[in-house]
């Protein structure tokens, strides 16, 4: 360092001068942050009172420390010089404050991220169209101080020439071994970001797992999603099964559902107007149901041959899954009464038997056949 006659009067001016410098910034943070509120009693944080916020105390700590650390170390060498110090002592205290520095400088660091974080969250990311921010800012709330004092630990160890590449190494290994045993709940954690930034299941959406559980998503989690299940039970599946799952979601790409009612009428039946009458039901039911969309005109028609009946189908939209189960019950409901009214037969499923009219035998010789007639209705009663 620089040779003066006197460094305790160095000293002593440094040290001065380091107060008088702490003492300006405070007045000068006070004021700034006045002017910013301005006398307003509704005043809401910005990003920049925030950030003057959280300097005022660690930064005047900062430059305390690095002026009481130099002033410090100049008396302690001017001690060294006329042999009443170690040179060891005067060595440990500039490093100490050194050390104490980088401490307050990732302190204020980590104060300075979670008041923006806090502040993006409160007024930015519930503005946004889509809840991704509001999920990833927790994690990146808790990670950021993590990384901050990791840094600083490394800075400190090198400030004592401590080796950290030793260091590293072991950190390396021990690393991969936690992550073998906690391979389980990484999967979860990534498979968690993979679900919470595609942004194809949001919270309420009603999802159905392949092979597995369904119900209304309650929130997604990192680890796992809950969801509500239709008995009012609160199901948690880890977010592996999620990305490993074959999903469908009811609510997606809108609530509305298709809802479309099968069943078949006898071969005798007039089918223009069994479709002139399932046509009349439908319409009747979109102008009158609150479940069913009254954009999207319904539609009826005849599939195929059935073995016992020539079978139908009916198309109408619903609101949504749970009015899909309504609208299906009017329809099927309605389309019985007036089926029976009309006269329309839906048949039970039966079966034609052909009887050889040729006698097997002496004894039924003269007996005259079963009428097929008879042979079919005494299958249907049977």
């Amino acid at each position: 360092m620089t040779n003066f006659d006197n460094e305790y009067t160095l000293a002593i001016i440094i040290a001065g001068a380091t107060i008088a410098v702490a003492v300006i910034l405070e007045i000068a943070l006070k004021i700034a942050k006045n002017r910013i509120r301005a006398g307003n009693d509704d005043f809401v944080p910005g990003p920049k009172y925030l950030i003057l916020e959280a300097i005022d105390g660690p930064a005047i700590l900062i430059i305390l420390l690095i002026g009481g650390t130099y002033s410090g170390s100049l008396a302690l060498e001017h001690w060294q010089s006329t042999g009443g110090f170690d040179a060891n002592i005067t060595a440990l205290v500039q490093r100490a404050g050194t050390v104490a520095t980088i401490a307050t400088g990732a302190f204020l660091a980590t104060r300075i991220g979670s008041l923006l974080f806090d502040w993006y969250a409160a007024h930015i990311a519930t503005a946004t169209s889509t809840s991704l921010d509001d999920q990833l800012i927790p994690s990146f709330k808790r990670m950021l101080p993590i990384l901050i004092y990791a840094l600083a630990i490394l800075w400190s160890l090198a400030v004592f020439e401590i080796e950290i590449s030793p260091l590293l190494a072991t950190l390396g290994i021990g690393g991969i071994a936690i992550a073998l045993a906690a391979q389980p709940t990484l999967s979860n954690y990534f498979a968690g970001t993979y679900v919470i930034s595609e942004g194809e299941i949001q919270v309420g959406d009603f999802i159905e797992i392949e092979g597995g559980p369904s119900g209304f998503v309650e929130d997604i989690s990192w680890r796992s999603t809950k969801l509500r299940s239709r008995f009012n039970n609160l199901i948690i599946i880890p977010n592996s099964m999620m990305s490993d799952n074959m999903i469908t979601n009811y609510s997606r790409p809108a609530l509305a559902m298709n809802v479309i009612v099968t069943g078949g009428v006898s071969y005798s039946s007039d089918l223009e107007k069994v479709e002139e009458i399932i046509m009349e039901v439908a319409n009747k039911i979109v102008v009158e149901s609150d479940e069913a969309i009254t954009e999207t005109e319904p539609r009826a028609g005849f599939s195929t041959f059935g073995d016992s009946n020539i079978d139908f189908w009916v198309f109408l939209q619903a609101t949504d899954r749970a009015g899909s189960f309504q609208l299906k019950s009017q329809l099927i409901k309605q389309i019985h009464r007036r089926f029976n009214e009309e006269g329309i037969v839906i048949n039970y499923p039966i079966r034609h038997l052909v009887v050889d009219d040729e006698p097997e035998d002496e004894a039924g010789a003269g007996r005259e056949p079963t009428p097929p007639e008879q042979i079919v209705e005494f299958v249907r009663k049977g």
